[in-house]
């Protein structure tokens, strides 16, 4: 298994260190625990941090919380009721999980509040022989007791198909390659967000547009562009008003990739991001350029995990679930596959955000 890393996402890891400290003191049912000030001073972490380690275990009903009284014992780590799964592997590609935000927090607390006890463990897949490291899961969880799900994050076909033979739980996060069946998936409605984003270009009065999506594309991504172009033909527009361009990670090749098409005969002067980094690189070219967003350029970016309370820097198609009520979805599809039940897929409505203009 050379090529991967296996980790515990850092909230999980933080309320296993919460639940050592109850054992440890021996404190039973009814007891007063820790504030979220006491906790963030024993595990090192800031207030937000250790507050969502406490959430975790409320979600576990190992603690309650009373508002004004603090947080009591409710049960005592392993009493509850036997969960339908042991553990869920959240396996995922790498860079995907740092540049795309995908496996943050807040979708693991909802798996929680669906799935108490649960452990949920994020497995980067190696680069090479990913069929061979999910093929060691899959055997492993299926000589054990309790069941394992699986969550599958940008994996590669052959991880898909393999998956899908085994008949173990899983869940896609995001598209399914075609040819691939009895997989479920959960995803955006990707063809809404391609027929959003072009809309607004076009309502906004641009003539030339660049689609910037990345360098490999995925099922999802193919919904999106075929909604991009049907709306531009739809709107009497032909083939040669887009510029499509698929681009790696690093931020100085998509620099140089906007300069250049800005420098072009026609440039474009309405983008679509598939990516924040895409994003971020395009907007850093127009403050070097002194084109002024909303005015000389527009940019819509497709995927954009914002943090509730967090206000938007760019317009984007923002999904109906939060990323919480989606981990709170995803729980639910991987509990019904472990009790045997026919589970459909879901397709998040999308909404267009423009709170970025103001």
């Amino acid at each position: 298994m050379a090529g991967s890393r296996t980790r515990t996402p850092q909230v999980i890891d933080l309320a296993e260190q919460l639940i050592s400290d109850i054992e440890s003191r021996e404190l039973k049912p009814g007891d007063r625990y820790l504030t979220t000030a006491a906790a963030s001073k024993m595990l090192g972490v800031g207030n937000g941090v250790a507050n969502r380690a406490l959430q975790l275990l409320e979600r576990r009903q190992i603690i309650t919380r009373q508002q004004r009284r603090g947080a009591f014992v409710a049960n005592l780590p392993g009493d509850g009721p036997m969960p339908p799964l042991r553990r869920v592997h959240f396996l995922v590609h790498q860079n995907y999980l740092v540049t795309e935000g995908v496996g943050s927090d807040l979708v693991m607390l909802g798996m929680q509040e669906e799935l108490p006890g649960v452990h949920v463990q994020i497995s980067f897949l190696p680069k090479e022989n990913a069929e061979g490291y999910v093929a060691d899961l899959i055997d492993q969880s299926l000589t054990a007791k309790a069941r394992d799900g699986f969550i599958l994050v940008r994996a590669p076909y052959e991880v898909h198909q393999l998956v899908s033979n085994s008949g173990v739980p899983c869940v896609v996060y995001g598209g399914v390659y075609p040819g691939v069946t009895r997989l479920t998936r959960i995803d955006r409605d990707m063809s809404a967000v391609g027929s959003l984003a072009m809309d607004y270009l076009l309502d906004r009065g641009h003539k030339q547009m660049a689609f910037l999506s990345r360098q490999q594309s995925l099922p999802g991504d193919h919904n999106t562009m075929d909604a991009i172009r049907q709306r531009l033909g739809a709107r009497q527009f032909l083939a040669d008003n887009l510029t499509e361009r698929f681009l790696p990670t690093a931020s100085n090749v998509c620099e140089a990739e906007v300069t250049r098409l800005l420098k072009s005969k026609n440039p474009p002067t309405g983008f679509i991001c598939r990516s924040q980094r895409l994003a971020d690189a395009a907007m850093s070219v127009f403050e070097k350029q002194k084109l002024e967003p909303f005015k000389d350029v527009d940019l819509v970016l497709c995927d954009y995990h914002l943090l509730a309370g967090h206000r938007p820097q760019y317009i984007y198609p923002r999904p109906a679930y939060s990323l919480e009520k989606q981990g709170k979805h995803i729980a639910k599809m991987l509990a019904g596959h472990a009790r045997g039940e026919v589970v459909r897929d879901e397709i998040i409505p999308v909404e267009l955000d423009v709170s970025a203009e103001e």
